[in-house]
């Protein structure tokens, strides 16, 4: 998906091409995977120039600061997770909507447990606690995974009003979101959470089916 990165690219001066919009995306995803293993200190215009082998001043030319580089790489990153998504669903075209549900919330349980997705997130969580920028970003990433899980609730339940379709879309992003704290690659676990990402899976559903209150 080029939206994003179209958009993160509005305040440049010259007109972008298809080869400078490969280049801008070459960046983001570096971006992510320095952020992913060091943090937001790590992250660098330089260190991102470096891990390419282009200059600094072309990476300026993209992203003119460190901020908008890290605005622009969490937004292309979750435009990513939409995309996989859609594929998830669009090659089950036979199978049921709660079959295509669980489909894409199986996807969200295993990115959650990778050491790139929860390096992410829990530095992403501690700035945010004390940094009004990336508060603001965090914020437009949980509106965005809302925004997706509420279509995937409305295909499953058509019924639901608006209102409650955002509340249960909030609750799911919350159980995704909690569940990192739980599982991780590189993480123990007590016997007693062996089932914890199947409960999960079926808590999700419960709230994405069930029926809406009277």
């Amino acid at each position: 998906m080029q939206g994003t990165v179209r958009q993160s690219l509005r305040h440049k001066e010259s007109e972008t091409t298809d080869k400078g919009f490969e280049r801008a995306r070459e960046i983001l995803d570096a971006a992510r995977g320095i952020f992913a293993e060091g943090g937001y200190g790590a992250l660098s215009m330089r260190g991102v120039a470096a891990r390419l082998g282009i200059t600094l001043g072309t990476v300026q030319h993209y992203y003119k600061t460190k901020d908008a580089l890290v605005e622009a790489m969490l937004m292309h990153a979750f435009d990513n997770y939409q995309t996989a998504i859609d594929g998830i669903v669009g090659a089950m075209p036979e199978a049921s909507r709660e079959q295509q549900f669980l489909g894409a919330m199986d996807f969200f349980i295993e990115d959650v447990k990778s050491s790139a997705t929860q390096g992410i997130f829990f530095e992403l969580s501690a700035l945010a606690g004390r940094d009004a920028f990336a508060a603001e970003v965090m914020e437009k990433m949980f509106a965005r995974a809302r925004r997706a899980i509420r279509r995937l609730i409305r295909d499953l339940a058509p019924e639901i009003d608006d209102a409650e379709l955002t509340l249960r879309a909030a609750l799911i992003v919350s159980q995704l979101m909690g569940l990192t704290f739980f599982v991780g690659a590189n993480r123990g676990r007590p016997a007693e959470l062996a089932g914890l990402e199947a409960a999960t899976r079926r808590t999700m559903l419960d709230i994405a089916t069930r029926p809406a209150p009277g």
